[in-house]
């Protein structure tokens, strides 16, 4: 029966994660998003855009702030194998407004405006593509200050421990894992030129369609066939730049993920023989109930 009762702590309710920062993002989103709506689309695959950056913040904003249920009370521990999830949260959030302002904007001008439709175009699609790029993109530029297991201790907690031949006067940090350089640079460089890239692509598509390249996506906005207005052309690289940013994203976090829990237990065996024996304890089992394979290579008893 208490096993039972233990396992059922490890699975979060709906309301275990709601919190003010989630709901404060929720609303905000859903307020433009149901503005984007009321132009009445035909055709929602712009939209899927901002979804799918949302969905990103939301995943990095649940993380951050239900982060604390998996740790003790004044955790020596910094747990951060996906980088400082606050920041991602805050910066794909940020990315998800810019796109849905966007689209709310091009979809205005064809209701109002639908003869400029045709001049507003390259710039939509260029601000758009870059939005939307860039957000998946500025999540991984520092990526490396914060992407780490470190170990923390105040003074105070090593002066009340009962071994004083092991207190100290000052703070200790200890990193026991990080992204190393040479793995940083090689996110850093694929992702760079996969954004560089993907800029470029679409930069060159709309040149080609603007001389009637005939690949293209045809998609109608609120306003097209209002005063004879066209659908919208836009290159069919779109159904690229839509999966492309997350699915490398994907791969980045995964790998880094692996990479900061594969931790060296020689090294942390040295940091822990400096530490009194009760906070050896503290940050073993901090650690064991962080991570399952943590718990796998930690065999000090």
């Amino acid at each position: 029966m208490n096993d039972d009762k233990n396992n059922k702590n490890y699975f979060l309710s709906f309301i275990d994660i709601i919190n003010e920062s989630l709901i404060r993002d929720f609303i905000l989103f859903s307020f433009l998003f149901v503005l984007v709506l009321t132009q009445v689309w035909d055709n929602i695959f712009l939209l899927l855009f901002p979804l799918i950056t949302f969905s990103f913040s939301l995943f990095f904003r649940v993380i951050n702030t239900n982060k604390w249920r998996t740790e003790f009370d004044n955790s020596p521990i910094i747990y951060n194998p996906l980088g400082l999830e606050k920041k991602h949260a805050n910066r794909l959030f940020f990315s998800a407004l810019i796109q849905l302002l966007l689209i709310f904007w091009m979809g205005s001008e064809s209701l109002y405006h639908p003869h400029l439709i045709t001049e507003y175009i390259p710039y939509f699609t260029i601000l758009f593509i870059f939005s939307y790029t860039f957000g998946f993109f500025w999540i991984f530029l520092d990526f490396w200050k914060y992407s780490k297991i470190e170990i923390t201790t105040r003074s105070n907690d090593l002066k009340s421990s009962q071994e004083s031949e092991k207190a100290f006067s000052h703070d200790l940090s200890k990193v026991i894992s990080f992204l190393k350089m040479k793995e940083f640079i090689i996110i850093s460089i694929v992702n760079f030129s996969v954004f560089v890239v993907l800029n470029l692509i679409n930069l060159i598509s709309m040149i080609l369609i603007q001389n009637n390249f005939p690949l293209r996506l045809e998609l109608n906005l609120p306003g097209t066939r209002s005063q004879g207005s066209n659908p919208i052309t836009l290159p069919l690289s779109f159904y690229g730049f839509l999966i492309i940013s997350p699915v490398l994203t994907i791969i980045f976090l995964i790998f880094n993920y692996r990479f900061i829990n594969n931790i060296n237990i020689e090294k942390l065996h040295e940091i822990l023989e400096s530490l009194p024996r009760t906070i050896q304890i503290k940050v073993i089992e901090n650690l064991k109930t962080l991570n399952n394979k943590i718990e796998e290579d930690l065999k000090i008893e």
